[in-house]
């Protein structure tokens, strides 16, 4: 894992100093411009007034995973 990693980061329109690292790390930006889509879905199915938000892709200097990672790790089987 790199120092910095590509992340995908949500900012509510309404509030944007409000911003949480969905999905990540990534390597590389095209890994996360290809998960992009479903990052946004699954985000939707978590909260659906996420589809308003505004999603954009961020080189970080974070090796924390993303929401969506954190929850999948931590999910009952």
């Amino acid at each position: 894992m790199n120092l910095e990693n590509f992340y995908i980061v949500a900012t509510d329109p309404e509030e944007p100093t409000l911003q949480v690292n969905i999905s990540g790390p990534y390597l590389t930006q095209q890994a996360a411009q290809a998960d992009l889509e479903a990052a946004i879905d699954e985000a939707a199915e978590l909260d659906p007034s996420a589809r308003v938000y505004q999603y954009r892709i961020c080189k970080l200097a974070c090796q924390k995973p993303g929401v969506i990672q954190h929850m999948a790790c931590h999910a009952i089987r």
